[in-house]
């Protein structure tokens, strides 16, 4: 047995992964302790899976050992869900919260931007409401920031492509949010003109003052 744990056969020649976006192969080998001619019969594809879920990019793994020496690692990453000004870069805001430090180029910017954020600690909270917002109304919004001059920290505006800004609380974020499209059909079934919608404990709708440009003194 000893002999044949040694033999050519029993080692791993072939590792593919697929899935990567944010992450690289590098990293995933360094996570992993992947090498190549490593034991074929050593290596447990659960504990793997469980070591590169360690990684906050990542939303699930899959291992497949096939014999002979051959190794496949599916990954499914988590999925932008904004973008973050942070140290003079817009960086990913994943739909876990994580923040993205580095430089990804493979990431096409069609999430909303993320602005004059004052607490990095809700955005984990920010993230997961905008991922159970509808796809065809989160490609409507094009800027999310703060409330200014408010106390109330939890009071998110959002402007949206056409010129509209949304006023929300962020824990009822992706309630309001989903109603947007039948609030907009209303609406413009009675104004074509822009203004700021406010979806917080009741719905009203009030027209810019001049010339379509948003009321400062909200």
């Amino acid at each position: 047995m000893i002999t044949y744990f040694n033999l050519p056969i029993s080692r791993i020649t072939s590792i593919q992964i697929t899935g990567l976006n944010l992450l690289t192969e590098k990293e995933i080998y360094e996570k992993g302790k992947l090498h190549q001619n490593m034991h074929y019969w050593f290596l447990k594809a659960s504990s793997l899976e469980n070591r590169l879920l360690e990684l906050p990019e990542i939303k699930k793994v899959e291992v497949e050992k096939k014999y002979p020496g051959k190794l496949r690692i599916q990954i499914l990453e988590q999925k932008p869900i904004a973008f973050l000004y942070s140290k003079k870069q817009w960086v990913p805001v994943l739909e876990n919260g994580y923040l993205v430090q580095k430089k990804t180029d493979q990431i096409v910017m069609n999430r909303p931007l993320i602005s004059e954020w004052k607490n990095n600690d809700q955005l984990p909270t920010l993230a997961r409401e905008l991922a159970k917002v509808d796809p065809a109304i989160l490609d409507e919004l094009s800027e999310i920031k703060n409330e200014p001059n408010m106390i109330d920290t939890n009071q998110v505006l959002i402007y949206t492509r056409e010129g509209y800004r949304l006023h929300v609380h962020l824990d009822e974020l992706s309630k309001k949010l989903n109603l947007l499209s039948s609030i907009l059909e209303n609406l413009k079934a009675k104004t074509k003109n822009l203004g700021d919608i406010y979806l917080l404990d009741s719905i009203r709708f009030e027209e810019y003052k001049n010339s379509g440009e948003p009321n400062n003194e909200n």
